[in-house]
């Protein structure tokens, strides 16, 4: 990698994230043609090739598998058993068990490199990056507390939150915002005061029965686990909406969850220092949780081929 890296100095990137399950790269393809957009939002001339990236993804994958193995030995964080206290790991019959390993990856494609000019001409064709890390596992019943910051999303005239850029300064900020307020993320709001997303994720409210999510054109990131609990939402026969809602409405939500392709979906409990609903996970978001589950583990077993371990 050159110094004279345009996303080094520019931010001057797109990228996407996703990560396996049982070595299955999933929703990979949703994830690839939203790379594709977001270079044609950043107005690349050129772009490396689907089959070319995919390639590179395999090959990293199986490489990290190869050296690693295909399972973990880290201590599982699980739930006690019923009639079981809360205990260190080691009390736990399942504890520190080796489990199937999956990966974090993330893929970066610099517009290039070239001399210190924002100027594209002066680049290089672009270039991707492959980086593979192991995810290790999550806490059960993980809750979220948010914050409403005053540093406002991007206008969509101005850079889109469409586009998954290496541009990142904006949401670093936000964090830093709710961080101090004692929150573990950011909610922003457009300028004109209507909740669009956090700074890696999409929110939801639930009230009255209904889930909404803000829309698109508000200016949020078209999420692909978004997508896959709106489908749950229509399985579920839930009512769901894309629709405007106010910092107001979100305080006063029945239920309120976030969704990423890494943590899934999880419960907020708190916002900017308000309980939301009974302070933990609602009826509905467990639902879903439930449902999105299944359909990723569906999607695994239809896909099962696609497995990158060695």
């Amino acid at each position: 990698m050159s110094v004279f890296d345009r996303s080094f100095h520019f931010g001057d990137s797109v990228y996407e994230v996703f990560r396996t399950y049982n070595g299955v790269p999933f929703g990979l393809e949703e994830h690839l043609q939203r790379l594709k957009r977001s270079a044609a939002l950043a107005c690349f001339k050129t772009f490396p090739s689907t089959d070319f990236l995919l390639n590179m993804i395999k090959a990293t994958c199986k490489a990290f598998f190869q050296k690693f193995g295909n399972t973990s030995e880290h201590f599982q964080v699980e739930p006690p058993e019923r009639g079981q206290s809360e205990g260190s790991n080691a009390e736990r019959p399942n504890a520190g068990k080796a489990t199937k390993s999956d990966v974090y990856v993330r893929v970066t494609v610099s517009r290039g490199f070239g001399d210190l000019n924002i100027d594209t001409d002066y680049a290089s064709d672009p270039y991707p990056l492959v980086f593979v890390k192991e995810l290790t596992a999550r806490p059960p019943n993980e809750v979220m507390k948010y914050a409403v910051v005053t540093r406002h999303r991007n206008l969509v005239s101005a850079l889109d939150p469409a586009l998954k850029s290496g541009n990142y300064l904006n949401n670093i900020l936000a964090l830093e915002e709710a961080k101090a307020q004692g929150a573990q993320d950011a909610i922003f709001l457009n300028y004109q005061g209507f909740v669009t997303e956090g700074t890696t994720n999409n929110i939801f409210i639930v009230k009255n029965g209904e889930v909404w999510s803000a829309p698109l054109s508000i200016g949020i990131l078209a999420g692909i686990t978004r997508e896959f609990i709106i489908k749950a939402c229509k399985k579920e026969k839930i009512p769901f909406q894309d629709r405007l809602f106010t910092p107001q409405e979100l305080f006063l939500a029945d239920e309120v969850f976030m969704s990423s392709s890494i943590k899934e979906l999880l419960p907020v409990v708190e916002v900017s220092g308000r309980k939301i609903g009974l302070g933990k996970a609602g009826p509905i978001t467990k639902k879903l949780q439930k449902n999105l589950r299944k359909l990723i583990e569906d999607y695994c077993v239809r896909n099962k081929e696609m497995s990158l371990y060695v």
